[in-house]
C-alpha cells in the first residue's frame, strides 16, 4: 500500500508557463533526489489538448512510500522551499490536496511506461462507510477485467484518506475509442447497475497528458 495524493492546480489565465518553468527546476531535482517520490504526472482538460499553455486546470497525481515522504522529505527539500514562493502568483488558489490509498487495480499494466492519449478521473461518493466497502469490492472484479483490456493502460481504484465515503479511480487509456470500450463493457455497465444503491452521486473528467514528470521509475 501507497500514499497518494491529487492536487488541484488553477492557473491565473496565462501563468501556466510560468508555473511550469518552477516546475521543471523541482522536477529534476525530485528524480534525482527523492526516491520514494515514485510518481509525478501531470493531465490538463482535454479541451486544451491543442494549446496547454493556456489551461487554467491541471490534475496532478502523486505517489510516495508513505506519507511522511511526501509531508517531510518532499515538503523540505531545498527545492521546495524554492518552488513554493514562486507559484503563488501563477495559481488562483493555495494548495489544493486531497489523500488516498490504493485499493485493487494497476498503474502500469505493460510495465514499458507507455504514455496514454486519455487520463480519465473517476470519482465516487457512496452513502455510507459501508456503501464505500461493497463498492470498492465490487471495483476489484472491474480491475481484474480491465486487465484484459488491450486499450487499458491504467485503472487504479483508491480509497480516500479524508472521507470514509469517498472513492476514486485513476484511469488511463490508449485513445478514446480504448476509453469508450471500457466504459461500455459489459463489466462496467455491471458495476453501476448493481451499485446504484451504494452510491450517492459519481462524476467524471477527461485529460490529457502534458508530458511532464513520470509515471513511475
Amino acid at each position: 500500500m501507497v500514499f497518494i495524493i491529487y492536487g488541484n492546480v488553477q492557473f491565473v489565465p496565462g501563468r501556466y508557463n510560468d508555473w511550469q518553468a518552477a516546475y521543471d527546476k523541482l522536477g529534476e531535482y525530485v528524480y534525482k533526489n527523492e526516491q520514494d517520490t515514485r510518481t509525478y504526472y501531470f493531465g490538463v482538460p482535454i479541451e486544451y489538448k491543442e494549446r496547454i499553455s493556456e489551461t487554467p486546470h491541471m490534475l496532478a497525481f502523486e505517489v510516495y512510500g508513505k506519507r511522511e515522504d511526501l509531508y517531510e522529505t518532499h515538503f523540505h527539500s531545498p527545492a521546495m522551499k524554492n518552488f513554493l514562493p514562486a507559484i503563488p502568483p501563477t495559481m488562483t488558489t493555495g494548495l489544493d490536496l486531497t489523500h488516498y490509498s490504493d485499493v485493487s487495480g494497476f498503474l502500469d499494466k505493460s510495465g514499458k511506461l507507455d504514455e496514454c492519449g486519455i487520463i480519465y478521473d473517476t470519482r465516487i461518493l457512496c452513502h455510507s462507510a459501508t456503501s464505500r466497502d461493497y463498492v470498492l469490492r465490487k471495483l476489484e472484479e472491474v480491475s481484474k477485467h480491465a486487465e484484459q483490456e488491450k486499450g487499458t493502460f491504467t485503472f487504479w481504484v483508491l480509497k480516500s484518506l479524508d472521507h470514509e465515503d469517498q472513492v476514486r479511480i485513476f484511469e488511463r487509456y490508449e485513445n478514446f475509442e480504448a476509453m469508450q470500450t471500457h466504459q461500455g463493457s459489459a463489466c462496467m455497465v455491471d458495476f453501476w447497475m448493481c451499485t446504484k444503491d451504494e452510491i450517492k452521486s459519481m462524476e467524471g473528467r477527461t485529460y490529457v497528458p502534458n508530458f511532464k514528470g513520470w509515471l513511475h521509475r
